[in-house]
């Protein structure tokens, strides 16, 4: 049955479960989004519209996807297809200080820029302690100041479509699990003609990041209560809470503060490490001048492979005793979001019967 903008606002919108991705808002002038969340402001009239197919919110076939993506289904239910888990580092000094941990995202993110990978890259650059915005860029300079986690639902997809309307035909993309997802979708429907304004290969790079929640609008409201936004130079959230960092100290509050901030929509999603990704990249937990680099398609491992070549990556095997750790997390995530399933939300959500089976029975074997 053809679903559009009214089935998104109900489904998706009314229902709080929207990723704020920004991809249906780059797609369609009645809808808007202020402040990250995102609305549809005039009523549309198509029945069927392609706001609604590329939704991370609305039907999701994984292992369709899988086929799309890979040309295959997924061999290991937990982490996703993939044929190398490394650690990863940016070589040059600057970009790996600039960036956050090893600065993986910003090295390969110019790589492909100054190697015509890609003509444009859409980011997402912080403003301080207040909300992050997305960026077109085109040089080492524009990817160098977008450097660093955000912790924030902007929609960056708004930023794809802003490239392509600009004639980029080579695009990068850096998002968030949804937001991967969202691209292939609009991948999906450009190779079947669903996009006529857009080619298929639009998105020639897809760099996707760890992302087990993002905040909302509040989070900025009450950080700024606590702290001047414009001093703020960095956020990060590890295993032991928030720290902001300024010229001048880095203040601390512990996790518990930050979670009423979580946005509804990320209790229900199942991909914590962009498994539709060319290659993820997340931090290790664990050593803070490296990432966590998960190399999944052959553009991404080609990537990777040139650039430790040319000496701009440095890269070295994931630690094994570390393994069992990255799993564990990312398993715990997505044994919570099939309970939520079997309960009759993340309704979304389509998972082959065996992937299922396996991930719960490494909960029994866990337990």
């Amino acid at each position: 049955m053809p679903k559009g903008a009214r089935d998104l606002q109900a489904e998706v919108l009314d229902k709080n479960l929207c990723t704020g991705c920004g991809m249906c808002v780059g797609m369609c002038p009645y809808i808007k989004t202020v402040d990250e969340k995102v609305a549809v402001i005039h009523p549309c009239g198509l029945e069927d519209g392609n706001c609604y197919r590329v939704c991370p919110r609305t039907a999701t076939d994984l292992s369709q996807l899988d086929r799309q993506v890979f040309g295959e289904k997924r061999d290991d239910a937990v982490l996703g297809r993939h044929t190398a888990l490394l650690f990863a580092r940016a070589a040059d000094v600057q970009v790996a200080g600039g960036g956050q941990y090893g600065g993986t995202v910003s090295a390969l993110t110019v790589f492909a820029l100054e190697q015509g990978d890609i003509d444009a890259a859409v980011l997402t650059r912080g403003n301080g302690g207040s909300y992050p915005a997305p960026r077109v860029v085109r040089s080492r300079e524009e990817v160098l100041a977008c450097a660093g986690s955000k912790y924030s639902a902007c929609p960056t997809m708004t930023g794809f479509h802003q490239a392509v309307g600009e004639g980029s035909r080579r695009t990068g993309v850096v998002g968030r699990p949804c937001q991967v997802t969202a691209v292939r979708k609009l991948q999906g429907l450009a190779a079947g003609d669903g996009v006529p304004h857009l080619p298929a290969g639009t998105a020639s790079l897809v760099i996707g990041l760890f992302c087990f929640w993002a905040l909302d609008p509040g989070f900025y409201r009450w950080l700024a209560a606590r702290v001047d936004p414009q001093q703020v130079l960095a956020i990060d959230i590890p295993l032991e809470g928030l720290e902001v960092r300024t010229a001048e100290r880095v203040y601390r509050w512990p996790v518990d503060e930050v979670r009423p901030f979580i946005r509804p929509a990320c209790l229900q999603c199942f991909d914590s490490t962009a498994e539709f990704a060319d290659v993820s990249v997340g931090s290790t937990e664990y050593d803070p001048e490296w990432n966590t680099l998960v190399v999944r398609t052959r553009r991404g491992a080609d990537l990777v492979e040139r650039a430790r070549q040319a000496g701009v990556l440095e890269v070295k095997p994931y630690p094994e005793e570390r393994i069992p750790i990255l799993r564990q997390a990312v398993l715990n995530k997505k044994i919570r979001v099939l309970r939520l399933w079997e309960d009759g939300q993340a309704a979304y959500l389509q998972v082959d019967d065996a992937d299922k089976e396996q991930i719960l029975g490494l909960e029994v074997q866990a337990g």
